[in-house]
């Protein structure tokens, strides 16, 4: 999701509420926004179907014939073909630019890619939410190391997300840890 590729696209809005962007280039930004959207939108709902030329144009790209009509999504989604393969096979109604593009091909083609990225951010997030109290006692939490029960009451990390970054600290210490927090928080006292 953080890629150089689409810094400009991520970061224009607070650029510009940071005074460090004008609203003419934040209005470019927003348009590019807007055409990668809909060229997306237009991949994913155009049908191709099989013809002598479109089965002409996969083959002489490794790709075997269409036995069927397939979304132009589907077709960008294998290695063999480009953005530029389905601006042949399935033309785009007016010009795109080059970056559109590279933005639309990215996007689809790591689709799942960028789904579990943004899983995992969320999941960061909800974690960076869960507050652990500043008078948690670590050391009467079962299944946590010594160890960790020490750099832990050391540390006194305020959220769950800021105790997942420690060193040491694993998935299963973790999740043992967030046990004891809900415990703790269903019955209104520490473990």
């Amino acid at each position: 999701i953080l890629r150089e590729d689409n810094a400009e696209l991520r970061l224009a809005k607070i650029g510009h509420d940071l005074g460090l962007v004008t609203a003419t280039h934040l209005e470019r930004v927003n348009e590019s926004i807007r055409a990668i959207e809909d060229e997306i939108h237009r991949v994913r709902k155009t049908v191709v179907k099989p013809t002598a030329a479109v089965d002409r144009h996969l083959s002489a790209c490794g790709v075997p014939p269409l036995k069927g009509a397939v979304s132009a999504e589907q077709l960008l989604k294998r290695a063999e073909l480009s953005y530029a393969d389905i601006r042949v096979l399935a033309p785009p109604p007016a010009p795109v630019s080059a970056e559109v593009a590279r933005q639309v091909e990215i996007e689809i083609k790591y689709e799942g890619y960028i789904d579990r990225q943004q899983r995992e951010i969320d999941k960061f997030r909800d974690l960076e939410r869960q507050r652990i109290p500043v008078d948690f006692d670590y050391s009467r939490i079962p299944g946590l190391s010594s160890e960790l029960k020490e750099k832990l009451a050391a540390i006194r990390p305020v959220s769950l997300g800021q105790a997942s970054r420690l060193d040491g600290i694993t998935p299963a210490a973790l999740s043992v840890l967030m046990i004891a927090l809900k415990a703790a928080t269903r019955k209104g006292r520490q473990p």
